[in-house]
């Protein structure tokens, strides 16, 4: 199977359409668990030890929460720490280290009155100066937690009326604050650990008051985690609100899909993320597992286009591609319809998503070619390369990682046939994000995940987050950034809030700094001998393990 799957993906790439026969494409439910007939039988209620094995598509480069650089470290991270509040995939928050907040002066001011007892791995107490440190750490230019410091928006100041109260006040109104600090990258810190930090130090173990506590990262990159036996503050998302049912997590970086799929099969991780489609389509009536299909809210998965760089700095080379591109024959043939095609900048599951842009492009290479034929690009000595004044109409696109990677080089013919070049640059992720922030690029792989348009348009449109940030198309536009700054002051769910969302979502397709191809589903795969595992609100992570168990 795994032989006849890359013949199937070759083909596609040289043709940019797949003639296979026998190629069935699959329904997903938007979200939920897919359950096949067990081979063991579970136990009747939780059993409480053993280990659970992980393995994970993307490296587990940093799991200080700040400075993350995936979601598999993420998923590590939300195991260790604790944040001030959760929150469930509509947008609904519950207490988490905070037993209760208040949001006063029009969203510019936020109360968290902290729970009491909450213990922290190494013997301390998590107190209001502690979070305070937390967030004035990530704030600490020297940390470089530039991305996440672009999630706090308009902060103005932290102060700490007494032990249990953090008080957070904003410049202007931040409504929006509620929607990052229920994330990951806001779990808060042990005191005494952050006695052991200098200035830009980063947390390479961190202690918290998670449900787990962090032991060590073995030499081959095994991140072992223990449970924390004190722990029982569990948020009201989870069924046990006490010590975890799970004795030890490990959790393994294995970014080769058929290495990790392997894994599975052969027992030796009992849970594993990024399921690629074809496994998902041979392994889904497979009784030894089940499967929990969770859309990715986000950005719509695709590629940013450089506003500013040659020649993607001409609009009509950025129509030119949202016209040129087969999203159908990418996502039914490539990706074995799992996920779903998308045009507008949202993907599906965040709010607001404005649903009349998902009918902006579809595919029409002859009006691609209409495109550029009128904005002086011509087929020339190098046909079918189109040119103009000299220069040929050549796109570099940087990648560095599945599923952007096989959606270029799918792109490649497709562009081809249009008279556009595209040349697709493979890095490491290191180098990516260097040559990407330095904008040597003319387009680079979408980013961003959050339920909310204020997590993703801000975080990547925003003008602020050009450079150090997450502004890869490098768009400076006054009205977009107006738009997106009055959104962080509006009241969630309000329908002047989603007004205001929605006019920025067609303001970007005015200025069409991307091309959109897909909505995401992830599919996590799992021996049937574990139960309870849940996936987070925003689809990126699962929940905490809180309430994971495995059969003996």
């Amino acid at each position: 199977m795994a032989d006849r799957t890359l013949l199937y993906r070759r083909e596609f790439l040289r043709r940019s359409a797949l003639a296979a026969a026998g190629v069935a494409v699959l329904s997903c439910t938007p979200s939920g668990l897919t359950t096949a007939s067990p081979t063991v039988k579970p136990s009747a209620s939780p059993v409480r030890g053993g280990t659970l094995t992980f393995g994970q598509w993307d490296k587990i480069d940093s799991i200080d929460p700040a400075l993350t650089t995936g979601a598999a470290a993420g998923e590590v991270a939300q195991n260790i720490l604790d944040t001030l509040v959760t929150m469930d995939a509509d947008q609904k928050f519950y207490p988490a280290l905070a037993s209760k907040w208040t949001i006063e002066d029009s969203g510019k001011k936020f109360t968290f009155t902290l729970r009491d007892g909450v213990k922290t791995h190494d013997g301390g107490t998590i107190t209001a100066d502690a979070v305070k440190r937390s967030f004035e750490r990530i704030l600490d230019p020297k940390l470089k937690a530039g991305a996440v410091v672009s999630l706090v928006g308009p902060l103005d100041m932290i102060t700490t009326p007494d032990t249990k109260t953090v008080v957070f006040t904003f410049k202007q109104s931040y409504y929006a604050f509620m929607l990052q600090i229920w994330r990951y990258f806001f779990g808060i810190l042990s005191p005494k650990y952050l006695d052991t930090l200098k200035p830009g130090d980063s947390a390479v173990a961190p202690v918290g008051s998670g449900p787990f506590k962090f032991v060590n990262r073995s030499a081959d990159g095994v991140v072992t985690l223990e449970q924390f036996a004190d722990y029982n503050w569990g948020n009201d998302l989870t069924v046990n609100k006490a010590v975890p049912f799970l004795q030890t997590v490990k959790f393994r970086a294995i970014t080769d899909a058929s290495t990790r799929v392997a894994t599975l099969e052969s027992g030796e991780n009992l849970v594993i993320d990024e399921v690629t489609e074809a496994d998902y389509a041979r392994l889904k009536t497979d009784s030894r597992f089940t499967f929990v299909n969770s859309p990715r809210a986000s950005h719509t998965l695709g590629f940013f286009m450089n506003v500013t760089r040659a020649p993607t700095d001409d609009k009509a080379v950025r129509e030119a591609v949202n016209w040129a591109i087969d999203r159908k024959s990418i996502v039914e043939k490539l990706f074995f319809g799992v996920h779903k095609v998308s045009v507008g900048p949202l993907s599906e599951g965040v709010w607001a998503r404005l649903q009349e842009i998902e009918t902006s492009f579809n595919f029409d290479p002859a009006k691609a070619k209409t495109l550029l034929e009128n904005a002086g690009w011509k087929v020339g000595a190098s046909a079918p390369i189109r040119e103009k004044s000299g220069q040929k109409l050549e796109i570099l696109l940087a990648t560095f990682r599945s599923p952007w990677s096989e959606i270029a080089e799918a792109m490649q013919s497709q562009l081809r046939d249009v008279g556009i070049d595209l040349k697709v640059q493979k890095m490491e992720r290191g180098p990516y994000l260097d040559y990407v922030r330095a904008y040597k690029h003319n387009m680079a792989a979408t980013a961003s995940t959050s339920v909310d348009p204020d997590g993703v348009l801000r975080i990547v449109y925003h003008s602020s987050g050009r450079g150090s940030g997450s502004n890869f198309a490098n768009v400076n536009d006054p009205a977009l950034d107006a738009l997106l700054v009055k959104g962080q002051g509006q009241e969630l769910g309000t329908a002047d809030r989603k007004k205001t969302y929605e006019d920025a979502q067609r303001k970007v397709m005015e200025i069409l700094p991307y091309v959109g191809v897909m909505s995401q589903v992830r599919v996590e795969a799992m021996s049937t001998k574990v139960h309870g595992f849940k996936p987070g609100p925003d689809g990126l992570t699962g929940a905490p393990l809180n309430d994971v168990w495995v059969d003996k």
